[in-house]
């Protein structure tokens, strides 16, 4: 018996025509009919979205209060918005310690995997392009059975985590979220190396000794430092993630390929 799915996802509202509203369309495109992406959304939905059932959307100002109160507490505040606590903030400041900025997505998945009535919850980023039919088997496959996540392994650093999938049956679901959620009204994060949500998850796993009933989609694939693990593992075969300046030409760069998945994208990549 199959489990049952859905997928989640949130962006700025200024980046909706540069790549978030590719993702949608490409999602009821080729996702099978019975997944549903769910949107969390900020201001107004977009005019131009996909008319589809197939998407349901939240707004995530309503619906996650304590986003609000963490980013109003925070909007000044330079060691929450790219500098380290205790750094020098006339230097550049990183993503590494954006703490308001990947907030949108803690609180997206928290709530969303706490009041799913599927019982797998994917998270995928809105960068992500799926440009090939996606069976439903394949997906339930990426999660064995009593495991609690999938996600894209890396060597020697945190996952990447475009991708990865929430089992909302493990009996350390509640507990896990609760303390995602706590590092920001706590403000505990701080005192941490680092403050985007990739870190914190990795973090957690740890913590809850998850990693053990965690399943590495990368794994047995090229995953090492530098390489680009979301297109080379699996998820490739039906999906580009267009992470950073491959945001601006629209796709992975034939640089960024180590396996290869035969189909007609990723053989017009130059």
């Amino acid at each position: 018996m199959y489990r049952s799915i859905s997928v989640i996802t949130t962006f700025p509202p200024n980046k909706w025509e540069q790549y978030a509203k590719t993702m949608l369309e490409t999602f009821v495109e080729h996702w099978p009919r019975s997944i549903k992406l769910k949107v969390y959304y900020e201001g107004e939905i977009p005019d131009n979205a996909p008319d589809s059932k197939q998407i349901e959307w939240i707004n995530l100002h309503e619906t996650c209060p304590e986003l609000v109160a963490f980013k109003e507490k925070h909007k000044d505040n330079p060691f929450a918005n790219g500098y380290k606590v205790g750094s020098d903030t006339t230097k550049k400041g990183s993503f590494l310690w954006e703490a308001v900025r990947f907030a949108h997505k803690s609180f997206c998945v928290s709530h969303a995997t706490l009041n799913s009535s599927t019982d797998l919850v994917i998270w995928l980023d809105a960068d992500v392009v799926t440009h090939s039919a996606v069976p439903y088997e394949f997906v339930e496959s990426l999660l064995p059975e009593n495991f609690y996540t999938a996600y894209l392994g890396r060597q020697k650093i945190y996952p990447e985590c475009g991708f990865v999938i929430y089992n909302t049956e493990h009996s350390k679901h509640q507990q896990f979220m609760d303390d995602w959620k706590k590092l920001y009204n706590e403000d505990e994060l701080f005192q941490l190396e680092e403050y985007h949500d990739s870190y914190l998850f990795w973090q957690l796993l740890q913590r809850h000794d998850l990693v053990k009933e965690s399943f590495n989609i990368s794994e047995g694939h090229p995953h090492r430092p530098g390489i680009h693990v979301f297109i080379n593992s699996p998820l490739g075969k039906y999906m580009d993630h267009l992470k950073g300046s491959r945001k601006k030409q629209g796709k992975s760069k034939a640089s960024d390929i180590y396996i290869k998945h035969n189909s007609d994208y990723w053989n017009k990549v130059k």
